[in-house]
């Protein structure tokens, strides 16, 4: 697999087209793409599949397990694969090791995106990461903390949310502070890992969430749930997303 851009001429190859090149997609490159025997994979991550999905797409991408059911549904005439959202392999190689001192909390991420009251602040440090540009600066932040916060505000241009946030906590050897609302972490972690948020995320919830974690720190829950983590870590190694892209290469 190599990386081209969308006005390479491609012919007779498999090309897997991520949600930015659908969204740059014009009707007469499909038809170049059709037109030379290119099969076509959409890759819409988080998003719903456009329009042109249902004429176009040889093969549908989910990147989660609650697109995989809802993409089926819509599209049964289409195959459609599980790729997982891999983590940032920069985060892979960074291999760390966690401060095993005492808890250290941190939110990695867009600011919009996570429910940080002036009181969670007060415990959460805030390393924000900008997705509408190439950084590596949020990752060297990542090695000074063990728990990383979650919690997120519900908005509606939300579909399909991948849990890369849980992904990226699992390869830095790290709990993760989440709403047991959201399906994802439920299915890669259990109802019952320990650090699953229940109820309404409201303050009050969260700064309790918070303690429980301050509380078992190191303790059997504590260990429990980097057991869970580690399931997740090694179900998201680059050589397991390797595998389900060859999958979803071969229909």
């Amino acid at each position: 697999m190599k990386y081209v851009e969308l006005r390479t001429d491609m012919r007779n190859s498999i090309v897997f087209l991520t949600k930015g090149a659908l969204k740059a997609m014009t009707m007469e490159r499909l038809e170049s793409l059709k037109k030379n025997r290119n099969v076509l994979l959409f890759d819409v991550v988080d998003e719903l599949p456009p329009p042109i999905t249902r004429d176009y797409a040889d093969v549908l991408i989910a990147a989660s397990h609650t697109a995989f059911s809802q993409h089926s549904l819509n599209f049964p005439h289409l195959p459609v694969r599980l790729v997982n959202h891999h983590v940032d392999p920069r985060v892979t190689a960074l291999q760390v090791s966690p401060p095993a001192d005492l808890l250290r909390t941190a939110y990695f991420g867009e600011t919009i995106n996570g429910i940080i009251t002036p009181e969670i602040a007060k415990q959460v440090s805030v390393v924000p990461v900008d997705t509408s540009k190439e950084s590596s600066s949020w990752i060297t932040h990542l090695t000074g903390y063990n728990f990383h916060y979650a919690v997120r505000a519900t908005r509606d241009l939300d579909h399909f949310k991948p849990f890369l946030k849980g992904f990226t906590a699992a390869h830095c050897n790290s709990n993760i502070l989440i709403q047991a609302s959201e399906e994802e972490p439920a299915h890669w972690l259990g109802t019952d890992y320990p650090f699953l948020l229940q109820g309404p995320p409201t303050e009050a919830s969260i700064l309790q969430a918070m303690e429980y974690a301050r509380d078992t720190f190191g303790h059997p829950e504590w260990r429990e749930g980097l057991a869970r983590m580690g399931e997740v870590r090694e179900r998201t190694s680059p050589a397991r997303i390797g595998t389900e892209i060859r999958s979803a290469c071969s229909d």
